[in-house]
């Protein structure tokens, strides 16, 4: 009898709401982005696999795409930015939190130009692809500020950092704000001039992980915090190792990828928790400005209220 009912015990637990919430695959978003290496390793290495955690990814073409799934709940997670979790979160307060930092662009976003065009000045009346409203737009302002130049001085072209930087490369635009490899590919076999770059501007840019406010998934959260922070050391100690991991996930030569990461910083664990409790709220706040002086928002955003550092390792 005791045995019947251990076993009617034990079927009951593996028909659980929480067993089957916690077998669900964990949806990530992202973008191809060499800041998200780690993401990319842990996938290659079956590192989370190990871990216990089954990772559907969907790829999309700008950081502030998955978003508007991932509040629809149909992603558990996403790569993003900062600036895009809060221009997200103007629209819907309460609704997203940042649970970790993954990097910061130092060099790796850019405004770059065709050959003839060798300073910023001489983007006056210059068709320039951007995507508007997010982080690239952010970095594009900067650059005509320190340029001398107004958002009306030039024309603008709305796409995302790929297709800008095709657009540049078939000579349909004089100037484009994209990233890496686009930046190295651009450079080297059209003679484009990077005019300006996050170098310019450090910690401007940060991505960083989101998630619903409340989550429902906090467990395999936890998880996925714990391995991509493992990876992210990984990557650090081992940067050609790493590249050649994601080498033909990226359909980039290796030696290539290991020269992007020295434009970027990426962020562990304890790095994020640092970032997280020191600077990021007061770049948050200079983007709120921005992004309210430009009218890509009319509310003021609690930067501190969406930084979420309780799920790191």
């Amino acid at each position: 009898m005791k045995h019947i009912v251990k076993t009617l015990a034990l079927t009951c637990a593996l028909l659980s709401p929480l067993h089957a919430e916690e077998s669900k695959p964990y949806r990530v978003g992202f973008n191809n982005w060499i800041g998200f290496i780690a993401f990319f390793a842990a996938q290659e290495n079956g590192a989370f696999e190990k871990a216990g955690l089954k990772v559907v990814a969907k790829s999309f073409s700008a950081p502030g795409e998955g978003l508007i799934p991932l509040l629809s709940g149909d992603l558990d997670a996403h790569l993003t930015t900062l600036d895009s979790v809060i221009l997200k979160s103007a629209q819907a307060p309460g609704k997203i939190s940042i649970v970790g930092l993954v990097d910061t662009s130092n060099g790796a976003d850019a405004l770059v130009a065709k050959k003839s065009i060798d300073r910023l000045a001489k983007l006056k009346g210059a068709k320039i692809a951007v995507t508007v409203g997010e982080c690239n737009d952010v970095l594009l302002a900067k650059a005509l500020e320190s340029g001398g130049l107004k958002r009306e001085d030039v024309q603008i072209v709305n796409l995302d950092p790929d297709a800008a930087g095709a657009a540049l490369k078939a000579g349909s635009v004089d100037a484009c704000v994209t990233w890496e490899p686009w930046i190295t590919q651009l450079a080297g076999e059209s003679g484009a001039n990077v005019l300006y770059s996050t170098s310019d501007v450090p910690n401007l840019l940060l991505d960083c992980v989101a998630t619903p406010a409340n989550n429902p998934r906090a467990a395999d959260t936890r998880t996925f915090l714990r391995v991509l922070s493992e990876t992210t050391e990984f990557v650090k100690k081992n940067p050609e190792a790493a590249s050649k991991l994601i080498a033909d996930k990226l359909e980039l030569p290796a030696d290539e990828i290991v020269g992007m990461l020295k434009k970027i910083e990426l962020y562990d664990a304890a790095q994020s928790k640092a970032q997280m409790a020191s600077s990021i709220p007061a770049i948050g706040d200079e983007l709120v400005t921005f992004f309210k002086s430009q009218g890509s928002i009319t509310e003021t955003v609690d930067v501190p209220a969406i930084l979420d550092p309780s799920f790191l390792p």
